[in-house]
């Protein structure tokens, strides 16, 4: 029988004792919705409502919405548990590199270069990927410990991926890209305006970061969506019942998203 547990924006990492909703499902376990359009599930059904960096692509104001929608689904007393990039550490990274950078210590200028592009990346790209891509596929990664300290295990295997795409660029992907743009109605308009075109679809495409949040400003938009006892926790640590057994933060000790701010609430009786 499956918990109920709910895991929204859950991408390829799920429970299938959970209800996993993802905007895209590519498993049988998981249920394809977009959450913009609300959870549909009726009123006061879950135990605990949990997403992990699935908030910050929201804009302030659908961000909002979608909390008071966790808020809705819950039971009361149930457990609302949030995983976000969290822009108060990547603050003090920045801040820390930016002094060592100018004090001409060793690795100061890639770590500095690296926490920029955590900072702004991924709300500024124009195409998927982004500058952090062209990072992660360089030949050498001078500061790499840093860089994988910093976004986790998963980014090494994620540098394998796109270096093997990269490696394996050419004549197919041009033809791939030349069919898409066919298939879109787009291949007959001009350079400018197909690039204008390209770019906007990309930025609708949810991949960006629509808004950041730390400690303060999540905590206070929980407080005032009506949930209570709002406690920063870490990967391992949570009011849910087992959660380590769930292997959504964490894995064998290692945090999947290091770079997170947890965060837990409870719905009010």
């Amino acid at each position: 029988m499956k918990h109920n547990y709910l895991n929204l924006g859950c991408g390829n990492r799920f429970h299938n004792q959970w209800h996993n909703i993802d905007f895209i499902s590519n498993n049988s376990h998981v249920k394809q919705h977009n959450l913009l359009k609300g959870i549909p599930f009726q009123s006061n059904f879950f135990d605990v409502v949990y997403h992990s960096h699935v908030l910050e692509h929201f804009s302030k104001k659908d961000g909002e919405i979608f909390i008071n929608e966790c808020f809705r689904v819950l039971k009361p007393n149930g457990i609302l548990r949030i995983a976000v990039p969290d822009l108060e550490m990547i603050a003090r990274e920045y801040i820390k590199n930016l002094e060592s950078a100018l004090a001409g210590e060793v690795n100061a200028k890639h770590n500095y270069e690296w926490i920029l592009l955590e900072m702004y990346d991924q709300t500024v790209r124009k195409s998927s990927g982004g500058e952090m891509m062209n990072y992660l596929t360089k030949k050498e990664i001078k500061n790499e410990e840093y860089v994988f300290q910093r976004i986790g295990e998963e980014g090494r295997h994620i540098r394998k991926q796109l270096q093997a795409i990269k490696n394996n660029n050419g004549f197919l992907d041009q033809l791939k890209k030349l069919i898409v743009q066919i298939a879109n109605g787009n291949m007959f308009i001009s350079k400018k305006k197909r690039a204008y075109y390209e770019i906007g679809k990309f930025r609708m495409s949810g991949e960006i970061h629509q808004w950041m949040y730390d400690r303060y400003s999540l905590t206070n938009l929980l407080l005032q969506c009506g949930f209570m006892q709002v406690e920063v926790k870490n990967a391992f640590i949570s009011k849910i019942p087992d959660w380590n057994s769930f292997e959504l933060d964490s894995k064998d000790g290692v945090v999947f998203k290091p770079d997170s701010l947890f965060i837990e609430a409870v719905k009010k009786q």
